[in-house]
C-alpha cells in the first residue's frame, strides 16, 4: 500500500495547528509510512503564511540516529531509496520548482539520510508517483477551485489517507463526502 496522501487547508484553519500536524505527518518515520503526508494544499489566502511557518518549523527538525531522543528524522530504508528521493528532488528543482531543504548534519554522512524537503509545485499533476521519503509537495489552491482540487487528489489513484484542516462544518461535510480515501482525518495529523 502507498499513498499520494493530501491535506486540504482552508483559510479558516488554525495555522499553528496545521504546521505542527503537517511537520509530524510528513517527517515522522522519515516520511516512510504509507500514510505519510505528501501534498499539503493551503488555500491561496493563507498559503504564504503557512509556507513561511512550515519553513521555520522545518529548521527545528533534527536529523540523525533514531536511538537518540532529540532526533526527529532518521535515515531512509536503503541507499536505493535515498538515490530515488534525491533524483526526484533534483528533477523538481530542474523544472523550476522552489525547493527548501535542511542541511544534513555532519553525523549523517555515513548513512542513508535524506534532508527533509519542501517543494512548492503548481499542480498535483506534476507528481507522477509517490515519493516515499521526507518530501512535501505544497500546492496552493483557490477556494472556488476546491472541487477541481479534490478531483485532482482523487485522480492520483492513491487513496489511502486524506487530511482536512478547517473550522467550517459545511466544508468538512462537502470535502469528506467527495474525497476517495480510506482514512479521513479532520483537524489533526494523518
Amino acid at each position: 500500500t502507498g499513498g499520494q496522501n493530501a491535506m486540504i487547508v482552508d483559510s479558516s484553519a488554525l495555522a499553528e495547528q496545521v504546521v505542527g500536524d503537517v511537520i509530524a505527518s510528513a517527517f515522522d518515520s522519515a516520511g516512510q509510512r504509507c500514510s505519510a503526508l505528501r501534498i499539503p494544499c493551503p488555500q491561496e489566502e493563507v498559503a504564504d503564511r503557512i509556507l513561511a511557518m512550515l519553513r521555520g518549523a522545518l529548521k527545528e527538525v533534527r536529523i540523525g540516529r533514531t536511538d537518540r531522543l532529540a532526533v526527529d528524522v532518521g535515515p531512509v530504508i536503503t541507499g536505493e531509496a535515498q538515490g530515488v528521493i534525491e533524483a526526484h528532488v533534483a528533477a523538481m528543482r530542474a523544472k523550476g520548482f522552489a525547493v527548501d531543504r535542511l542541511p544534513l548534519p555532519a553525523g549523517t554522512a555515513a548513512g542513508t539520510f535524506v534532508a527533509p524537503t519542501i517543494i512548492e509545485i503548481d499542480d498535483i499533476g506534476a507528481l507522477e508517483r509517490e515519493v516515499f521519503g521526507p518530501v512535501l509537495h505544497v500546492v496552493r489552491y483557490r477556494r472556488a477551485e476546491t472541487e477541481r482540487l479534490i478531483d485532482a487528489i482523487n485522480a492520483t489513484g492513491y487513496g489511502l489517507t486524506f487530511g482536512l484542516h478547517t473550522r467550517l462544518d459545511e466544508t468538512i461535510e462537502r470535502v469528506t463526502g467527495r474525497v476517495a480515501a480510506g482514512n479521513l482525518y479532520v483537524n489533526r495529523n494523518v
